[in-house]
């Protein structure tokens, strides 16, 4: 890895996300130079990125239509057109505008769900035809991939796996697992009951964002780039394994109440590290106890 300089001025579009505050608050605290999009402008519309994107070196493409399985499993048109607009808007504006490079989150969605639910550790050589993707979310992330390799510009894509952590919305249509069962686990405290989506023996991998943020810069600062590459932890759980971390870190021990009618997405899902270590190191990551302590703790503050 050369030295980056921190003069290089940086991009984040999504700042007020989830992701794209966490990666402005480490950028800054780095000594780049952020530069962000205004709430009040869309990145839908091709002129507002243009000029976005005028006089920066990197982008960050955080913006997104995001959600959880509950989100997604009833939601496959509009988010999916509106993502493409985004992608595609800020794929040809860094091109027009010489951004020297662009980061682009995918997303485990894009592997095939046979592949998931028959237990292979996803690897990125697995992102193929012919393909099976998560919902059109994964679709449209899939073929991103696929095209971004064409682009006459740096494009570096990291594939996130459940990534969670402080400042994830823990309640409403667009909550995602993590943070909800860390909200349900909360009210348990009072209600004595938690209600859990499926049988809890369906599986993911939990990456907290620290530890995401700091493998997305692996990946963006490097010299050299090898190609897509997984951001996620190794470790496969249980949704009731995370239940009990949960239960166990707020000392409560409620009922669990499944419901089976509720969509859980793929039976499970395991994240090879492989290539990342191979490119940038292994280093230890929080742990998930400590990471959903923290989750908690942000939503009690709250």
């Amino acid at each position: 890895m050369g030295t980056i300089s921190k003069s290089i001025k940086v991009l984040v579009l999504g700042h007020k996300g989830f992701l794209g505050s966490h990666l402005v608050n480490y950028l800054r605290e780095k000594g780049y130079k952020v530069k962000t999009f205004p709430v009040n402008k869309t990145l839908t519309n091709y002129d507002n990125v243009i000029e976005a994107t005028r006089n920066v070196d990197w982008v960050f493409s955080m913006a997104a239509s995001m959600g959880g399985v509950g989100f997604f499993s009833q939601q496959n048109y509009y988010p999916t057109i509106s993502n493409f607009l985004i992608d595609l808007n800020v794929l040809l504006a860094c091109e027009h505008n010489k951004v020297k490079r662009l980061f682009y989150p995918a997303s485990a969605c894009a592997y095939s769900t046979h592949l998931m639910n028959d237990g292979y550790k996803l690897a990125e050589h697995m992102l193929d035809y012919p393909a099976e993707p998560d919902q059109m979310y994964g679709w449209e992330k899939l073929t991103m991939i696929k095209l971004m390799k064409y682009s006459p510009i740096d494009c570096r894509i990291g594939v996130l796996h459940t990534i969670y952590g402080k400042r994830q919305a823990y309640e409403g249509k667009k909550a995602k697992f993590p943070p909800q069962i860390a909200y349900k686990a909360i009210r348990a405290v009072k209600s004595g009951e938690i209600e859990v989506w499926g049988d809890g023996t369906q599986t993911r991998t939990f990456l907290y964002i620290d530890d995401a943020i700091k493998k997305i810069m692996a990946v963006m600062e490097d010299d050299n780039y090898w190609g897509p590459v997984n951001i996620g932890s190794s470790k496969e759980v249980t949704v009731n394994d995370v239940v009990k971390v949960c239960c166990d870190i707020l000392e409560i021990k409620p009922q669990i109440k499944y419901n089976l009618d509720k969509p859980v997405g793929p039976k499970r899902r395991r994240c090879s590290n492989e290539k990342y270590n191979k490119h940038y190191g292994k280093y230890d990551e929080v742990s998930l106890k400590n990471g959903f302590t923290q989750l908690i703790k942000y939503i009690q503050n709250e």
